[in-house]
């Protein structure tokens, strides 16, 4: 079974991701703008509020959606691939690292449930990833049609109310950066096939990686506002 060691690392490891989380999304719940999420989604609320000022078959929407989702479904892509892949080298070669490990990685534990634990928590990251940017995907498709369609609408005279755009961008967001997170997951987790040291190892970086990425050098702006030209938005009320 597992050895001593690889619990208490893997232990380690693991409060140190999660532990990593819980304050970015503490942060996120009351300081946005110092988080580079936050920041984002003020951005994409103001660019949503821009765009519906702009006149009716304007193309900067369609070009800057389409980006998105191209973004979206190669990623989507690679993460099924990926899943394939690992799927299929667990069929073909059930034993072949179990010795590569273990001396990588005293600590490592060679039981075949314990490899084939380690395989199968990356193709659960890789499912994750999947899911989400295949949800971005449908979110980023909601978003662009009733862009379109508050263009029509405006011409006749009614209105399709922005927040419900809003919404649908931002949820698409939302399941990107999580289809994002689980890929960067695959940095400790991958490395975790090599030994719990190495999956230490790995946590370490990536929390230190993710602190460049999440936290930008704060700019001073109040901590739930967000101030575009005239437009203001008040980050916690948005989904």
């Amino acid at each position: 079974m597992m050895k001593f060691a690889e619990y208490y690392l893997l232990a380690i490891s693991m409060t140190l991701l999660v532990s990593y989380h819980l304050y970015l999304f503490w942060m996120i719940r009351h300081h946005p703008l110092r988080t580079d999420i936050g920041i984002n989604r003020c951005a994409r609320s103001a660019w949503v509020r821009h765009i519906m000022q702009r006149p009716p078959g304007d193309v900067l929407a369609v070009q800057t959606l389409r980006n998105a989702l191209m973004s979206a479904s190669f990623l989507a892509s690679t993460a099924i691939l990926l899943v394939a892949g690992l799927l299929s080298f667990i069929l073909t070669n059930k034993n072949s690292l179990d010795n590569f490990n273990h001396v990588l990685d005293m600590l490592s534990s060679q039981h075949p449930r314990v490899v084939l634990s380690r395989f199968l928590l990356l193709i659960m990251t890789f499912f994750f990833a999947f899911f989400n940017f295949a949800l971005t995907v449908r979110y980023y498709n909601h978003t662009a049609f009733m862009l379109n369609a508050a263009s029509s609408m405006k011409e006749d005279g009614h209105s399709l109310p922005e927040q419900f755009i809003i919404n649908a961008l931002q949820r698409g967001a939302l399941h990107f950066t999580l289809g994002m997170r689980a890929f960067l997951m695959i940095l400790p987790f991958g490395m975790w096939l090599m030994g719990p040291s190495w999956l230490l190892l790995g946590s370490v970086l990536l929390v230190t990686v993710m602190w460049k990425i999440d936290f930008p050098a704060y700019t001073g702006i109040p901590r739930n506002e967000c101030f575009v030209g005239k437009q203001h938005c008040n980050l916690p009320d948005e989904a």
